[in-house]
């Protein structure tokens, strides 16, 4: 199992302070990535209801928490000036909400400068009221991904790119730097859904599912392969990740949710997932109120979890 470490770039914690402080402790400390959260803007008024609420009566979801939201990829690019080896990820970039051409370049120069560091972890959105704001279409906002995406692809492996649409149309171009992986860094669909497994097997070369259950990823696990065998691709070829929640609970206050626990508790969680095919996790330190608390949770998750 390999792990990566979300790093608050929204919210009370938010700042270039906090952020280099995390990042570089996560370094430190043995990770193998960071990751950071992806919304452009946040809406006055939502009427939307974030798709992975766990609660009996989901409802519109409530954002201004989020505030300060400090730009995704720009705050991979201050964390990549601040460390040498740790990889940096987005969980997830909003792909349909942006100019694909420019996507492309600012991706390829993140992983270029951080000398091949970046995994694009991506998916197509939920939030209608973002969308409307950034003049961005939402019925269609699946096939605008894909199409994205696939542009994407083009600019990263290719010297001169045709732009035939039909939702992105404009005459050839040339794109460099190219990025330092090749042939692009790796692209971890984001998302629960089947269709999110349909897209992965299609476009990218990662999984990337929020807070399930190993039973839960067993069984999507099940469908991905035969995704794959009716493409004709190896399974064996894309990465299953999860982002999951990790919270320390005190034995007397044993807790029945996946990565919440002792240590004892929390390992044994960790290899029912690996059981279930994960190989990878993006672990969110939610609980912590300070950056010296999630400092001292990240040091415990090191030595506790990663390496106990």
């Amino acid at each position: 199992m390999r792990y990566g470490i979300a790093l608050p770039n929204y919210g009370a914690l938010a700042g270039p302070e906090n952020l280099l402080r995390l990042a570089r402790r996560a370094e430190e400390c043995g990770a193998d990535s960071v990751w950071v959260s992806d919304h452009v803007i946040i809406p006055d008024q939502v009427a939307s209801v974030y798709p992975y609420d766990a609660s009996p009566r989901p409802a519109p979801a409530l954002l201004q928490r989020l505030e300060p939201f400090y730009d995704a990829l720009t705050t991979l690019a201050f964390i990549a000036g601040a460390t040498t080896r740790v990889r940096l990820g987005v969980s997830v970039y909003v792909v349909p909400i942006r100019n694909p051409v420019l996507t492309a370049k600012i991706v390829a120069s993140l992983d270029a400068l951080s000398r091949g560091r970046v995994i694009f972890g991506c998916g197509v959105g939920w939030l209608r009221e973002e969308f409307d704001a950034l003049h961005a279409p939402f019925a269609d906002r699946g096939a605008r991904t894909d199409e994205y995406l696939r542009i994407c692809q083009a600019l990263w492996t290719q010297d001169v790119v045709p732009l035939p649409g039909p939702l992105y149309a404009a005459a050839a171009i040339r794109a460099r730097p190219k990025p330092a992986q090749q042939p692009y860094p790796p692209i971890w669909i984001g998302g629960n859904s089947d269709a999110a497994l349909r897209r992965a097997v299609r476009l990218g070369t990662g999984w990337h599912p929020i807070d399930l259950s190993p039973a839960a990823i067993a069984s999507k696990r099940a469908v991905l392969q035969q995704l794959c065998a009716a493409a004709g691709r190896d399974a064996g070829e894309i990465t299953i990740s999860l982002r999951g929640t990790l919270r320390f609970v005190t034995e007397e206050k044993p807790s029945p949710a996946y990565l919440a626990g002792a240590p004892q508790k929390i390992r044994a969680d960790v290899a029912a997932y690996a059981r279930a095919g994960v190989e990878y996790m993006v672990l969110n330190l939610r609980d912590a109120r300070t950056v010296d608390e999630m400092t001292t949770q990240l040091e415990r998750v090191a030595g506790e979890v990663m390496h106990g």
